[in-house]
């Protein structure tokens, strides 16, 4: 992280000595906290029920401190524990506690109501990506309800997109997780409507990756849906073409991950 120091040559030296380590130590601390609140969670989840867990992570402090925590236990029980179940538990009772806390709040302080609505946005994202099965993530399993969870948690990140104002690339983003989802449900009519929707998204922002994304997505639906093959096979094989003349590992990794949503979903 890069400081701005305004101050004499002194001030700097003994700035750069005890900051790096002040930060090393928060950050220690952060990690040791974010541990001890899911262990906690994890126990409470086991001896008692749900609802005792959400009812710990409430009463956690400020408002902002608490969506923080919603938000890293989503990811953490995703990526450490590969635990679908408390994922969604977690992440509905995170949303839920960040809208409904903006609007009490949204009187007296907008700035902060803003905060949470935005937080409540990251966790939806994140809720309709660990629900969605193109990913092929080990460990995690996927059942119809839990792809119907991910639909309305895309939804509703589209939704807070708009009411947060925000530009065209985290429009782009949330159209084609409302796509990703719909191509799962087998809703293709629906799934390419939202991928042509992050395309025109991405490419109003100039965003060729997302641009491309959305292609290939586009083209990869049209192929399972059947009707429209022909289309899109030519326009798979456009956006695996582009990225490969971006030469980059992200563009690796978007290609990749088009070859295995298709093989996917086309079983």
């Amino acid at each position: 992280m890069k400081k701005k120091l305004r101050a004499g040559f002194c001030l700097i030296f003994i700035l750069c000595i005890i900051f790096p380590v002040q930060e090393a130590v928060g950050q220690q601390k952060d990690t040791e906290d974010r541990a001890m609140v899911l262990n906690k969670v994890k126990a409470l989840f086991k001896k008692h029920d749900t609802f005792k867990a959400i009812e710990y992570i409430n009463d956690q402090g400020e408002p902002q401190t608490v969506a923080k925590i919603y938000s890293n236990l989503v990811n953490d029980f995703y990526w450490k524990e590969k635990a679908l179940f408390e994922v969604i538990t977690i992440a509905r009772a995170g949303i839920q506690y960040c809208l409904i806390m903006a609007q009490e709040i949204a009187k007296d302080d907008m700035e902060k109501a803003v905060q949470l609505k935005t937080t409540a946005k990251i966790i939806s994202y994140n809720l309709a990506s660990y629900t969605w099965p193109g990913w092929d993530e080990k460990g995690i399993g996927i059942s119809q309800s839990d792809l119907l969870v991910g639909l309305d948690a895309a939804k509703l990140n589209l939704r807070l997109a708009f009411e947060l104002k925000k530009d065209a690339v985290p429009l782009s983003m949330a159209y084609w997780v409302l796509g990703a989802q719909y191509l799962a449900l087998a809703n293709y009519d629906e799934a390419i409507k939202a991928f042509t929707s992050s395309k025109e998204k991405a490419e109003e922002a100039n965003d060729n990756m997302n641009d491309l994304l959305a292609l290939g997505y586009t083209g990869v639906t049209k192929i399972i849906q059947g009707s429209q093959k022909v289309e899109g096979e030519k326009e798979l094989d456009k956006a695996i073409k582009e990225f490969k003349k971006l030469n980059t590992e992200d563009a690796e990794f978007y290609i990749e991950q088009l070859k295995t949503v298709l093989k996917i979903f086309a079983k």
